[in-house]
């Protein structure tokens, strides 16, 4: 970071009263750019200045000319479209009251959405994603009684994972869109062995599939 980036993220910190930026905002400014790096430290403090009002709540990102916004933002989560094709979750998990965890999905949709969920400690160090979740996979939407053969096409036709995830509440949601990728009646095969989606509740930083 350069004098000057320096000088303006000194500035802008200063015009903000320190309390309005706790909990996942704070975070949300603080991270060191493995994430957010299409979104410079002032474009970050003037995005949370600005939710919630309607004349002024997109901003032009530093890679492209696609705009970023906050679509949702409280004390402990947050959700924000980087790009008209990604969106970032931050949820806060608090394992202890000295031990918060930071849950982030990251999901492009190019077109067909599919997402990354990627765990750190408060200081932006990664952690291992084993120790919180068995991580959904194509598996976990197909049913025993799909004939192995149908199973091993419906795989081997799919170009990616394709699985969706997103926080409701303290649930973690799993859907598979697989039938926007398949063309015509080709899904209808696979349809009647397939779940739409699979919820994992969450216990402090631990998730459980129901």
């Amino acid at each position: 970071m350069n004098k000057l980036s320096i000088l303006i993220v000194a500035v802008v910190s200063l015009a903000f009263s320190a309390g309005a930026y706790d909990g996942v905002s704070k975070l949300f400014v603080e991270e060191n750019g493995d994430i957010f790096n299409s979104i410079n430290v002032p474009t970050r403090y003037e995005l949370i200045n600005n939710y919630g009002r309607a004349d002024k709540t997109e901003i032009l990102n530093d890679l492209s000319t696609d705009e970023t916004r906050i679509l949702i933002l409280n004390d402990e989560y947050m959700k924000i479209a980087t790009s008209s094709a990604q969106t970032v979750e931050l949820k806060l998990l608090h394992k202890s009251k000295r031990d918060t965890v930071i849950a982030v999905i990251e999901t492009v949709a190019t077109p067909y959405k599919d997402s990354r969920l990627t765990f750190y400690d408060s200081k932006w160090q990664q952690l291992d994603a084993s120790k919180f979740i068995a991580m959904p996979t194509l598996d976990d939407f197909i049913m025993s009684s799909m004939p192995k053969d149908q199973r091993n096409d419906f795989i081997n036709s799919l170009m990616m994972t394709m699985i969706e995830l997103r926080f409701e509440g303290e649930t973690l949601v799993a859907e598979c869109d697989a039938q926007s990728f398949f063309m015509g009646d080709d899904f209808n095969t696979f349809q009647p062995y397939l779940a739409k989606r699979v919820v994992y509740t969450i216990n402090k930083a631990n998730f459980k599939k129901k």
